[in-house]
């Protein structure tokens, strides 16, 4: 009489238990229905919010989870979404591909190797895994490249400068590598020459944050004087957000102005300090900076440069825009060690950049702008304005898998250009750079 008794009290006892766990199964059935409903209606919105609920009611649902990193709002988010996914299907090749996916997308291309291998072990027979892996591959490749260019200006100075520089890929988006160049300046009657050995970290810790540092030694020479040797470092922070709408740039350079003899032989370095920042507003974006910088001689007292810019920018697409932009130079006080120093100097141009390229085997940028510009010597008004044309560009050409061509060009014509330091007014200064890049697997 009491078995009986006592289990049918067990199985009351089992009921009172399971049943709220029937109910929370169905909810998250139902939950998930809905979701996926939301979804292939393509009602972003209410299918991230259902399946939000559900794996706040289950963690584990693996569907749940690799739905959201579909739906996140960025490749972050979406990679912590793919990296949950693999935990929970550790064997499901296609959750390592969109893991890698977004391991790409966010600049850590070790980790994206690392993905793509694991889907290819898991299903060595999808197509879609090898293109995948072999970009990866590439792009973590260590990178050897040895370069040659040449630059001049209107005072008849000519730097020919040949290199060898290589880098290699670190996990968490980062770079490292060095840099080794040779330099043999001229001014027609006298040669100087510039070596400098550098290493280099460069990476991506946030998809929307770059970071750059550089540091090393340089020595430099010339007749007459003894040679001499120097720290050289720079740093670079850049944020911003997705697509580019707003962003916030900070440098820090510390350089020798080894331009020409004389600035080599007066010792001339300068050390500076760069701000830039950029907002939307509507559909258009405003840009502001400014630049501080220390120049010193052995000759002289420091010298102070101060630069703002402001800029309208027109953004087409993610590759091209067109802008207004004013810039105002200015030196605290005239110069008598081998550049030029005028009181201030304004610019008013029509500006464009565009990305070109990309889905092949070239792709390039290029830069120019066109406008007025007025100087005015130190102790003197302003001139009457001028014509000033800028110029820059690189392109990039894949010769093999392994082998590209990489050439960068820049040009000035202006009553007083930016580019390096000017030693005279109405100044023009080009340069060409040529490299080959090699990726070695």
């Amino acid at each position: 009489m009491l078995r009986p008794l006592a289990l049918s009290l067990r199985i009351l006892v089992l009921l009172c238990c399971a049943a709220p766990l029937l109910c929370q199964t169905e909810r998250i059935a139902e939950l998930v229905r809905r979701a996926d409903t939301a979804f292939a209606d393509e009602d972003r919105k209410l299918a991230q919010k259902l399946f939000l609920e559900v794996v706040s009611l289950n963690p584990e649902q693996s569907h749940a989870v690799y739905r959201l990193g579909q739906l996140a709002g960025s490749d972050e988010a979406a990679l912590a979404w793919y990296l949950r996914y693999v935990r929970l299907e550790p064997d499901d090749a296609w959750g390592w591909i969109a893991a890698g996916d977004k391991y790409l997308r966010v600049g850590k291309v070790v980790e994206a190797r690392e993905a793509y291998r694991r889907a290819a072990k898991l299903a060595p027979q999808a197509k879609e895994i090898k293109p995948r892996l072999d970009r990866a591959t590439l792009r973590a490749a260590p990178v050897i490249e040895p370069l040659a260019g040449v630059t001049g200006d209107s005072d008849g100075n000519r730097t020919w400068q040949f290199g060898l520089s290589g880098d290699a890929a670190l996990r968490s988006g980062f770079r490292i590598g060095a840099r080794a160049a040779h330099s043999r300046i001229s001014d027609g009657l006298t040669v100087a020459t510039l070596d400098e050995g550098l290493f280099r970290l460069q990476g991506r810790p946030r998809a929307a944050l770059r970071l750059e540092a550089s540091g090393g030694a340089v020595r430099l020479s010339a007749p007459g004087s003894s040679a001499w040797t120097t720290p050289q470092a720079a740093f670079r922070l850049r944020w911003n957000t997705s697509g580019n709408t707003a962003s916030f740039d900070i440098r820090i350079q510390r350089m020798p102005l080894g331009t020409t003899p004389l600035l080599v032989t007066n010792r001339a370095m300068r050390n500076e300090l760069r701000l830039e920042g950029m907002v939307p507003v509507g559909p258009l974006r405003i840009r502001v900076g400014g630049r501080g910088a220390d120049i010193e001689t052995a000759v002289e007292n420091k010298n102070r440069k101060t630069q703002g810019n402001a800029a309208l920018v027109f953004p087409i697409g993610w590759r091209g825009e067109l802008s207004v932009q004013y810039h105002r130079i200015g030196f605290r006080r005239i110069s008598h060690a081998g550049y030029f120093a005028p009181k201030r100097v304004e610019t008013v141009e029509g500006g464009t950049y565009w990305q070109i390229g990309g889905d092949g085997r070239w792709s390039g940028e290029v830069d120019l702008g066109i406008g007025m510009q007025r100087l005015a010597i130190q102790e003197q008004n302003s001139g009457p304005w001028k014509a000033a044309l800028r110029a820059w560009g690189m392109w990039n050409f894949d010769v093999t898998r392994t082998i590209a061509v990489r050439t960068e060009a820049e040009a000035y014509s202006a009553p007083f250009a930016p580019a390096g330091v000017s030693t005279s007014p109405n100044w023009r200064y080009a340069s060409l750079i040529f490299s080959l890049v090699f990726r070695v697997f």
